[in-house]
């Protein structure tokens, strides 16, 4: 069996104890968990540096996408589905798409059931807040209370949990390893060459920097959700464009950093789309730069500055506030390569108003 399946099987076999975690809540198993570690919105806690290895690899499996994305929730009486910690609605948990009402919300823990019970309507008792809610809130209020407008419980019927990959709706191993196969992606970190990496000229917190994004590591916006760090609605774009702020999507594809990217194609004398993602951007840098080995060497620093520059832009934006234009970040990178390149070259620290120019022409390389 090949390494990556081998992976996958063990992920899978991990997603098992995940998949009872939600239908075997009755089991004694779950309730020596839930007494060692204790409940936090109707889940067992993760306990920490103090859990044992096996709860901390399952309770780092709950929160992954593969599996949240393939269970559903069936809402019968509402009596085993949470309501603020549990995709009922929409795909996405309250606690996630609202997450500012549930921090403020007192009952946490609360079924279906019992928040439908108290009433949910505009002076249910199911709104308790730990304080008085500003405008702005109650808006969100508002919102909530109109996703459930069209709600009804089928008192008739249990709530079920329902296993998408699988036509019997129940999780199997097989099913989780056969889609962990499939959709595996490709780690881009390791097909780039490590020549590529290292330079002495390039710092060494840019370079471990830019292996990050390559795989895909990087604090950004979304995976600071998947871990839920931000909320649902927070996983905006600093750019002000409204798409989610993924690291392709940070360093390629939002207005502003495609315009960066343009002026820096157009300072080195090509012409270029952007692909999709960060590791095919790298290759193409080094595919322009031709057989020539200086050419390749010098594009890439000149890549390693420009995605360094548009990440302390993006930090700056959250952090400090503060905002450059558009020609002042091509300008930093500008000066970052020259700063870079100029103890390798003899002749650019007198040619600094060339390298702002032409930087290929200046050293003397087609």
């Amino acid at each position: 069996m090949e390494v990556t399946r081998i992976r996958d099987f063990n992920i899978a076999l991990l997603g098992k104890w995940c998949w009872r975690l939600l239908v075997d809540r009755d089991s004694l198993w779950y309730r020596v968990l839930s007494a060692r570690y204790g409940m936090n919105g109707g889940c067992i806690r993760k306990g920490g540096c103090e859990a044992s290895v096996w709860w901390r690899d399952v309770s780092a499996m709950r929160s992954e996408e593969w599996f949240g994305g393939n269970v559903s929730c069936f809402v019968g009486d509402g009596k085993n589905t949470f309501f603020w910690t549990n995709a009922w609605v929409g795909g996405v948990s309250f606690s996630d798409r609202f997450n500012r009402l549930f921090e403020l919300s007192m009952p946490k823990n609360e079924s279906v059931f019992s928040m439908h019970t108290l009433g949910w309507g505009i002076d249910g008792a199911a709104w308790c807040w730990r304080r008085g809610l500003f405008a702005w809130e109650e808006e969100l209020v508002g919102q909530l209370r109109l996703l459930l407008w069209n709600v009804s419980l089928q008192v008739d019927r249990v709530d079920r949990r329902l296993w998408r990959l699988e036509t019997s709706s129940i999780y199997t191993v097989r099913s989780a390893c056969n889609f962990l196969t499939i959709t595996a992606p490709v780690d881009a970190a390791v097909s780039v060459p490590v020549s590529s990496f290292w330079h002495k000229e390039i710092p060494l917190k840019v370079v471990l920097f830019a292996w990050r994004l390559l795989r895909d590591r990087l604090p950004t916006k979304d995976n600071l959700y998947r871990r839920h760090v931000v909320g649902f609605d927070e996983q905006s774009c600093v750019g002000g464009c409204g798409e989610v702020e993924t690291s392709s999507h940070l360093l390629l594809h939002c207005n502003f950093v495609g315009t960066v990217w343009n002026h820096i194609f157009r300072w080195i004398g090509v012409s270029s789309v952007l692909p999709l993602d960060a590791s095919s951007h790298f290759h193409q840098f080094n595919l322009i730069g031709g057989a020539a080995k200086t050419r390749r060497f010098i594009l890439q620093v000149i890549w390693f500055a420009t995605v360094w520059e548009i990440w302390k832009e993006r930090n700056n934006r959250i952090f400090i506030d503060k905002n450059c234009s558009i020609l002042q970040v091509v300008d930093k990178i500008k000066s970052l390569t020259f700063m870079w390149l100029k103890r390798k070259y003899v002749t650019l620290p007198s040619n600094y108003h060339g390298w702002w120019l032409s930087p290929f022409t200046i050293l003397g390389i087609g």
